[in-house]
């Protein structure tokens, strides 16, 4: 029996011939294709009066994002601790404290409430996750940034496509960053991206992501160095590469058909398990969700057994996530009251999602999960 992976990147021969073409201009590093990639995350999204700096990996898009945004020594940004560790660690590199805040059980994200119990006089910026594609209370978000004068720094790294509102996240508001990792709905083998919201940013953007070089970026999309250049500020090797810029540009092109296939499979799931009293499935029906990942959550204690009975089966499960408190070098910070995060983590567990996903494989993880719970 086939094994049934959590995650399954989505390789065709378009992404091969991309691949290839890249090879064949000779020029590896940054170049004209990375600038084309950013011009599609732009084109896709629909920017107005906003840009796209793409950077080798999400986290470098996150550290970029906080640095854009002048955090750093002396400031708190409070965010979920219900999340990859990714955010928290961007947060110390950028020189801030970290202060986690408990989620919602909803939509998982963050609680805004509770959230305005951790301001301070050192917060400066609020970073909440749009978990497994699904929106956070995003206006509750602006609304608390508002009042306190606080930067946003949406961690939409699960979120490449969905839209709020008929907006795609990263068209409106403040600073937004996305990953393209193995894993994402598109990859570019690895990668991420910050949108920001002027020129100024931009230009900044461009700096830390490349050792604070001044001229490099502009000659390096034509294929080319500038030899004659000045650094003009702090700077770190953040850019991405004409190769994974290649792979991001034949993904891009399929987005929409990735989305739509994921939504269907995730209304599949919900379909075929909302009965059953033991599982909590998404409040969603995934309309213009971008699903990265399906979870659902297991009661009554049984997430333990349904795991071994899945495995045995060959299907793989995944948790997201342990959250950040409870790892060893973040459980001494600032942490506020947990109780749905804790409650959360002991119940989730993470279904295989794949772009254009076998029928063979919809069918047995449904048949599987609900011959359990017969």
């Amino acid at each position: 029996m086939e094994k049934i992976p959590v995650f399954l990147p989505h390789i065709d021969k378009e992404m091969r011939k991309h691949l290839e073409n890249a090879l064949d201009v000779g020029w590896l590093g940054m170049g004209a294709s990375t600038k084309k990639f950013e011009d599609k995350i732009m084109e896709f999204l629909k920017l107005k009066d906003r840009y796209a700096i793409t950077t080798n990996t999400g986290t470098a898009a996150l550290h970029v994002a906080l640095k854009i945004a002048n955090v750093g020594a002396g400031d708190e940004v409070i965010t979920p601790s219900f999340n990859y560790v990714a955010d928290q660690q961007a947060i110390k590199m950028s020189g801030a404290s970290v202060v986690m805040c408990d989620i919602l059980e909803n939509n998982l994200g963050i609680d805004t409430v509770k959230a305005e119990s951790l301001i301070t006089k050192k917060t400066k910026a609020i970073m909440p996750l749009h978990f497994a594609g699904i929106p956070c209370d995003i206006s509750k978000v602006y609304e608390l940034a508002q009042k306190y004068s606080l930067r946003v720094i949406e961690d939409a790294t699960h979120a490449f496509g969905t839209s709020i509102n008929d907006k795609k996240i990263g068209s409106f508001v403040d600073i937004t960053c996305f990953s393209f990792d193995p894993v994402k709905i598109i990859t570019s083998i690895d990668g991420g991206c910050v949108i920001v919201n002027n020129k100024e940013e931009l230009e900044k953007g461009h700096h830390l992501r490349l050792l604070g070089v001044d001229k490099d970026t502009t000659e390096r999309y034509k294929n080319k160095r500038a030899w004659d250049y000045d650094v003009v500020s702090e700077g770190y090797r953040y850019h991405l590469t004409n190769i994974m810029s290649s792979v991001g540009i034949s993904q891009i092109k399929n987005i929409e058909k990735f989305v739509n296939s994921r939504q269907k499979v995730c209304k599949r799931f919900n379909e075929a398990f909302e009965e059953i009293e033991e599982i909590k499935t998404p409040e969603t029906n995934f309309k213009n969700i971008a699903p990265f990942i399906y979870t659902i959550r297991i009661l009554n204690n049984k997430r333990d057994e349904l795991i071994e009975y899945l495995q045995e089966k060959n299907i793989e499960v995944g948790i997201h996530f342990i959250p950040v408190h409870k790892h060893t070098y973040f459980s001494d910070g600032k942490i506020g009251d947990m109780s749905i995060t804790n409650k959360i983590v002991e119940e989730i567990l993470t279904l295989p999602l794949h772009s254009e996903m076998n029928e063979e494989f919809v069918k047995r993880i449904i048949d599987s999960i609900v011959s359990f719970f017969k």
